[in-house]
């Protein structure tokens, strides 16, 4: 019988999270947004991000935590990075197939 992933608790709360930061960010990437758009969707990415480090450092998925702390770092408000507008896009559109992919194990 095929092991499915949990569907109740924060696992599926992070997991819809995830998916809607996602198809947000990969959006944004055909879509230029205002500055404030940008500025928030920068947060919540790094806040997430933050989040997700912690969880994947905590379940040694020692690959994903690369990946989010880099996002992280990448997407803090505190002292941000200066890219063109298309480097951004590209960071984001990454970090929503990223997003998408982590939390698609055990879904099908």
């Amino acid at each position: 019988m095929a092991k499915f992933a949990d569907t109740t608790g924060i696992a599926a709360v992070l997991r819809f999270v995830a998916w809607g930061l996602g198809v947000l960010a990969l959006a944004s990437a055909f879509v230029p947004l205002s500055h404030g758009l940008t500025s928030g969707l920068s947060w919540v990415l790094c806040l997430y991000s933050l989040l997700e480090a912690g969880i994947t450092i905590g379940a040694k998925r020692k690959g994903a935590f690369i990946v989010y702390a880099a996002m992280a770092v990448l997407f803090n408000p505190f002292v941000p990075f200066h890219f063109p507008p298309q480097a951004w896009r590209l960071l984001y559109a990454g970090a929503g197939v990223w997003l998408v992919a982590d939390h698609l194990a055990g879904v099908f």
